[in-house]
């Protein structure tokens, strides 16, 4: 609209001379007079860039009017809009604004625009030009930002480089912090400019943000590229967050040593301590911990809970190192009884869901809406909790690292009045603390979850098509180019890498992460290997899979391959730890060792089902026989003392829906 009222201007501008031309005879004595405050106007902006220049110009005149157009001998552009304003007797202000300049080609453009005042009749009148010019600079860079990453203490960090994409621009290069450096400082045309981080005056962990500055020499305009540098702190880390220990009569599960390391490549000295007067803490060669319980102090017949804190050994109240503690927490059941293998029935289960805690000595069912809890030893139902509506059913349930929280679904088909059907999907969050239940809403996961894992010292919901979300499962981080499906992923806590089955091609996938609590992403995950074991033949698969925490070796359950090493660089199938063509192999759990236990069965042996529980030599430390039945599903309990199994009606009609606890042979 604007153009087509600036297009009658000139109309009416042209047609106002021709008439003062036709007739240049008048009686009127007055003399007409235009001026402007400005002659010429010279616009920049930067290619593909939307502008928000005005140029305001004040004008004067002696006349009756003012008009406002381009000049007679200039076609309209499509970059320039004019309008008047403040318009009195003699004076008027004209603003003119630069339009569509993102869509412009990087070149000079020049139009003219003309102010004009005349008497009544337009047989006198006086104008003034106005000279515009528009250049569109392009300084194009291939990144229109640059994030560095590091930890706190971190000695060096790698340089990046920023592109000069522009073939004939002259330009020039700076920064405007000391903490970045350039190796080129200007330039002509296309070039590379290598960009140096200095994070050794860093104190302190948070984000740092800076500028490249470049120059467009012809114009004097300057592009700025954003530069932030996310500095993390320190985190030191136990090589598990949960220790989980017991003594009865015939039980003794008193001590377990952990591996500490931190996040970043200082040396952090580091110590431990607890106020439960019935642990002992031992540092072992600076790199170990050995936490020990004492059944003769610690209350009997009780649970006992304590918190380990390993800290940095230099940090005090008044001083701040950026080095972050860990936190063990200690679960201790102190009891003189004697503990007997026991049958719960009847008892039905979910889809055979079935849980249990990584400290406490409870594990968790779940049937029809009701979240049931049960004492390991004691199989005394502690509590039952209701999560979703009447009529749903409760599935997936992912327990926290920590055991403090349960990741749990429900899905309920509504029917409106119509008759038409909705599924609605309703996703929870289940303190097993206090046992209140948090409706996740908003959550924006496309796929389903699968686990939570630990990297770096923080925790992520990880889903089948490995997204990483937060704990309200909005999604943190997802390569989509490079998804997959998968059902199962492990941590090796000691090396910090992370690994997947890829349920594609059977193969074994490990991941590097960048963990940053400042950055843009809070994390950022790396494939360096894959791998599918050689002698896993065509058509066979892979149904489970553990990871040891020095990432040393993989064990898997799958018909020919069940341990794998791997050295930091190559990986070697080493086959079955079971060669008996007799034995069937039903499961495969990770203890709180670090140690794989399969549960197999053997068809030439009166005794039937047994658990094997290997040595960190390959070797059998241990054989359980449960002389059950066959199970649905099986876990340990987090101080591998017991061995929980659930026996499921549907494969033998004859039998009700049962919970075996069966104590692990040591």
């Amino acid at each position: 609209m604007k153009e087509s009222i600036g297009q009658l201007y000139k109309v009416i501008l042209i047609a106002t001379i021709l008439l003062l031309q036709a007739c240049g005879n008048s009686d009127d004595k007055t003399v007409f007079s235009i001026t402007a405050d400005i002659n010429d106007v010279n616009f920049t902006n930067e290619f593909l860039q939307e502008s928000t220049d005005t140029i305001v110009i004040n004008i004067d005149f002696v006349g009756n009017g003012l008009l406002v157009g381009f000049a007679p001998d200039i076609s309209p552009v499509p970059w320039l809009e004019y309008r008047t304003e403040n318009i009195t007797e003699n004076s008027a202000t004209v603003y003119l604004d630069i339009i569509n300049a993102e869509f412009l080609q990087a070149e000079s453009y020049e139009t003219k625009i003309r102010l004009a005042t005349s008497n009544d009749d337009s047989s006198k009148f006086a104008f003034h030009d106005i000279d515009i010019s528009l250049l569109i600079w392009n300084l194009a860079v291939d990144k229109e930002k640059i994030n560095y990453s590091a930890i706190l203490g971190d000695e060096t960090l790698q340089p990046e480089s920023l592109s000069i994409l522009t073939e004939t621009k002259e330009w020039t290069a700076s920064s405007d912090v000391d903490w970045l450096s350039l190796d080129v400082s200007s330039g002509t045309g296309q070039g590379v400019i290598v960009v140096t981080p200095d994070i050794s005056g860093f104190s302190a962990a948070g984000l740092q943000q800076g500028n490249i500055i470049l120059t467009d020499v012809d114009s004097g305009d300057i592009k700025l590229v954003p530069v932030e540098l996310a500095l993390d702190n320190i985190y030191l880390l136990a090589e598990q967050t949960t220790v989980s220990l017991a003594s009865t009569s015939n039980i003794a599960s008193l001590e377990k040593t952990l591996f500490i390391s931190n996040t970043s490549d200082s040396n952090i000295t580091w110590q431990a301590a607890t106020t439960a007067n019935w642990l002992t803490l031992t540092i072992i060669d600076d790199h170990q911990l050995k936490i020990t319980a004492d059944p003769s102090i610690a209350p009997m017949n009780n649970n006992s809970s304590a918190q380990v804190i390993i800290s940095d050994e230099l940090a005090t109240e008044d001083s701040e190192t950026g080095v972050i503690s860990e936190i063990i927490n200690v679960d201790f059941y102190n009891s003189n009884t004697v503990i007997e293998n026991k049958v719960l029935t009847p008892l039905e289960s979910n889809s055979n869901e079935m849980l249990t805690s990584p400290l406490k000595p409870e594990f968790y069912l779940v049937v029809g809406n009701q979240l049931l809890t049960y004492h390991q030893y004691t199989g005394e139902l502690e509590s039952s909790l209701t999560v979703s509506p009447k009529g749903t059913i409760l599935e997936q349930l992912i327990i926290h690292p920590n055991g403090d929280y349960l990741l749990a679904k429900a899905t309920d088909t509504v029917t409106a009045d119509d008759g038409v059907t909705t599924e609605v999907v309703y996703r929870y969050k289940i303190s097993l603390l206090d046992n209140t239940v948090t409706d996740i809403i908003d959550s924006n996961i496309a796929y389903e979850p699968i686990d939570i894992i630990r990297l770096s010292g923080r925790y992520f919901v990880v889903t089948q098509a490995l997204e990483f979300a937060d704990e309200d499962l909005n999604v943190i981080y997802w390569d989509a180019e490079n998804a997959y499906f998968t059902n199962k992923v492990d941590v090796a806590s000691q090396a910090n890498t992370l690994f997947v089955l890829d349920n594609n091609n059977s193969s074994f996938k490990r991941y590097i992460s960048q963990v940053n609590d400042f950055g843009d992403n809070k994390i950022s995950v790396t494939l360096t290997h894959e791998y599918q074991p050689e002698l896993l033949t065509s058509g066979q698969v892979i149904y489970d899979f553990m990871v040891t925490n020095n990432e040393a070796n993989i064990y898997a359950l799958s018909p020919s391959s069940e341990w794998i090493s791997f050295d930091g660089d190559n990986f070697v199938d080493n086959g079955l730890l079971e060669a008996n063509e007799n034995v069937e192999t039903l499961f495969l759990i990770k203890n709180n060792e670090n140690q794989p236990n399969y549960f197999r069965f053997d068809t030439s042996n009166t005794l039937g089902f047994y658990l094997d529980t290997y040595d960190n030599y390959q070797l059998i430390a241990s054989t359980t026989y449960t002389q059950g039945l066959q199970p649905a599903n099986i876990k340990l309990s987090g101080d591998a003392q017991r061995l929980i199994i659930y026996i499921d009606s549907s494969n033998d009609s004859e039998v009700d829906s049962q919970i075996e606890l069966v104590t692990i042979t040591q």
